[in-house]
């Protein structure tokens, strides 16, 4: 009864990947010849043990391994369909000698074919023999070099053109899969990819054309990250430099970035961007600092609702970071502080109070309970503000001119002057997370 079960167990795993033709007339095949038989799994086991036999009698000069890989490649003959049955065969095989020889001989078997280009197809064969646990770890270390040597091949594509416009269905398709595996095995595939790229193209073209490789958000950064250790791009080269950072704040915009991304990756992410920069996904809390002097922090002003630059004060001057994302998909930040009752930094719009416009300055940043979303430039020193709705007006401080006694008010320019105003409209962020 066992035997008739394992027989029609074997029967449907033919009828189901339609591997072998079990009304193929005449056939020369000795594993054929038994499969149409009624014979069952034990006995065409038994069979291939004895045709081992015999090709060791006719040919005692070869390796009996070799002779029964030979038997088990004819069976297969080019068909991978074929191989997958057999594959099925190596849990019923009685020797160790005989599964050995049905996993090297179909290796060796799936290098004749086309699908060895397919890294796709290594993977699957390395995915099937992982489940066994009697595969040499030398052929599983051969098989996994190849993988991982066919991706890197495939997925340097990319990397040889300049258009952003350019599909790669075969490269969508490797990374998509490695979606479901570990991040090892990306690792290993950028590292020999990297090596090749970077012979061939300039540093800053690698760069920029990571940006053509359609991946996840995980996928991104992992690759980021080892093309930043890259001894080749620490060579001092401004534009290589600028590049990158531009790849990450481009990996940063993503709205699921936070979410799909490891916090161990996220922060080493973080720790190549430029201080102020980090700290905006860092800290809990920063202290606003404008360039002009070192005693300048923004909170509300002593009397009103305004907000001024004023001497420091940690509990006053620490203020949330709450981040976000525009109807554009860009980031976008807001400032609330716990110590003046959740109130944020607010801009109101400047129609509203142009009578309190004076030399091209506005008067109108407020701490109010509604939210206010800034967007944030990086560069000359520091960080500037302006507001996201419009970005038409940046946040300035520390010109006397605009002060009320006590009241060293913060107020706001037209973005066409930043550059005629750019110390006032410079700011510098300290981490101020431990404040009470």
């Amino acid at each position: 009864m066992a035997s008739s079960s394992a027989w029609l167990v074997l029967l449907m795993g033919i009828g189901l990947s339609g591997a072998l033709d079990l009304n193929l007339q005449n056939s020369s095949s000795k594993l054929l010849t038994v499969l149409n038989t009624s014979a069952p799994v034990q006995e065409l086991l038994y069979h291939i043990d004895v045709w081992r036999n015999e090709a060791a009698a006719v040919a005692q000069d070869n390796p009996t391994s070799s002779n029964l890989e030979s038997v088990i490649r004819s069976e297969v003959g080019g068909d991978w369909e074929r191989g997958r049955l057999v594959l099925q065969l190596a849990n019923q095989a009685r020797t160790l000698e005989l599964k050995q020889a049905i996993y090297t001989a179909l290796w060796k078997e799936l290098q004749q074919t086309k699908q060895i280009y397919d890294p796709l197809k290594i993977l699957e064969f390395y995915d099937q023999l992982a489940v066994h646990t009697d595969v040499p770890l030398q052929l599983m270390d051969h098989i996994y070099r190849a993988f991982i040597s066919r991706s890197a091949q495939l997925l340097e594509a990319p990397f040889h053109t300049a258009s952003r416009l350019a599909t790669f269905p075969l490269v969508n398709s490797l990374v998509n899969r490695l979606t479901f595996s570990t991040l090892d095995y990306l690792r290993d595939i950028l590292e020999v990819l990297y090596d090749a790229v970077l012979a061939l193209e300039t540093p800053l073209s690698v760069v920029q054309r990571l940006g053509n490789l359609t991946a996840s958000l995980r996928q991104l950064a992992q690759a980021n990250l080892q093309l930043l250790s890259r001894e080749e791009l620490k060579r001092g080269n401004p534009e290589v430099q600028k590049a990158l950072q531009s790849n990450i704040r481009n990996l940063l915009s993503q709205p699921g970035f936070e979410k799909e991304v490891a916090k161990s990756l996220q922060s080493e992410i973080y720790a190549h961007l430029p201080k102020d920069e980090q700290l905006l996904y860092t800290a809990r809390k920063v202290c606003i600092r404008n360039v002009t002097e070192e005693n300048s922090y923004i909170y509300e002003c002593p009397q009103t609702y305004l907000i001024c630059s004023n001497a420091r004060d940690p509990k006053k001057a620490a203020y949330f970071i709450q981040r976000g994302h525009s109807n554009d998909s860009r980031p976008q930040f807001a400032f609330y502080s716990a110590f003046w009752r959740s109130r944020y930094i607010l801009m109101e719009p400047a129609t509203a109070i142009a009578s309190n416009a004076t030399n091209s300055i506005t008067k109108n940043v407020y701490s109010r309970p509604n939210i206010n979303w800034w967007r944030v430039v990086y560069g000359n020193g520091g960080i500037a503000f302006y507001d996201a709705a419009t970005e038409n007006s940046v946040l300035c401080g520390g010109d006397p001119l605009h002060w009320d006694g006590e009241e060293h008010h913060v107020y706001t320019r037209h973005a066409s002057e930043f550059s005629a105003h750019q110390a006032e409209c410079t700011w510098s962020l300290e981490d101020c997370s431990d404040a009470a």
